[in-house]
């Protein structure tokens, strides 16, 4: 069967010529131009550009392809920047994980499957460790990920997940690399942020206030998808009850007499009321701050 081909010229905009090729057998059919399907932009959709995305290991390459290398449209003439408004554009942290209304926060909720309760553990308590939640003060990602300068940058977007944890300088004071976390149990392990702390008394200026030769913590195990209040609790991290949430080693203390001795850090109502002071590798007695 013969194929007949049109040749279009165009001119000028207001004049287009049409005119019939030479009839041949030997032409090689043009490729056909691969759309998008139908809902590439609706998140409800299964062919959301995002899902799409995913399944192509987060490769933005793709997307360039077609849409230019700084994703304004290029050919298409579908600019990305319409809705990626982020200096980085698509490139941004929180396209793939966080808040997508909000640049500032790149933590889940809303994680790479775009799960947002506590319970998954691509969740998790991440909320309350970048926001602080009134216990300390709020961490960076750095404090638990390696985090990438670029999106391509090595170990960024490998084959498997959970994200690596890589603990930082707050985590691991005065511990260093005995601390773990088991991506099976999904505890963290050995965290100075947790109760491991040991203050000898030999080191202190208020020798008085031991009742053995240091102070420690009770070193516990927090499960990282569990965030009903558990380790907020005072005596979970340093203490021998919640009656006395002193560390193991000082002298016996109830919660409304914290505030006489660290009274810039929590009242006398046991309410921590500066943050900063809490969980920052320094003890806060008296009005000083001492390095650790």
């Amino acid at each position: 069967m013969k194929k007949l081909y049109y040749l279009i010229l165009l001119l000028t905009p207001a004049m287009l010529i049409i005119s019939c090729s030479e009839i041949q057998d030997n032409i090689t059919p043009p490729l056909g131009l691969s759309l998008h399907n139908e809902g590439i932009n609706d998140p409800k959709s299964e062919n959301f550009h995002g899902k799409l995305i995913k399944s192509l290991k987060w490769d933005l390459k793709n997307c360039q392809q077609c849409h230019a290398r700084d994703y304004s449209g290029g050919t298409t003439g579908s600019s990305c920047l319409n809705c990626h408004k982020q200096s980085k554009g698509p490139e941004a942290c929180n396209t793939c994980h966080g808040d997508f209304a909000d640049p500032a926060m790149v933590s889940p909720p809303r994680d790479l499957s775009g799960r947002i309760t506590p319970e998954s553990k691509g969740v998790g308590a991440h909320i309350e460790h970048m926001l602080g939640e009134g216990v300390g003060k709020p961490l960076s990602c750095n404090e638990c990920h390696k985090v990438p300068l670029t999106l391509y940058e090595e170990g960024h977007l490998d084959e498997s997940l959970p994200a690596e944890v890589i603990f930082g300088e707050l985590s691991r004071k005065n511990v260093r690399d005995s601390v773990i976390y088991d991506y099976v149990k999904l505890e963290c392990s050995n965290t100075y942020c947790h109760g491991n702390f040991s203050f000898p008394r030999s080191e202190s200026s208020y020798p008085s206030m031991y009742t053995e030769d240091r102070m420690i913590g009770n070193n516990s195990k927090p499960v990282w998808n569990i965030v009903d209040g558990t380790y907020k609790k005072c005596n979970v991290c340093h203490g021998k009850s919640e009656a006395d949430p002193s560390p193991i080693g000082h002298v016996a203390s109830s919660i409304s007499t914290c505030g006489v001795c660290h009274s810039d850090v929590v009242d006398r109502k046991g309410k921590i009321i500066n943050s900063t002071k809490h969980i920052n590798g320094k003890i806060n007695v008296f009005g000083l701050e001492i390095e650790r």
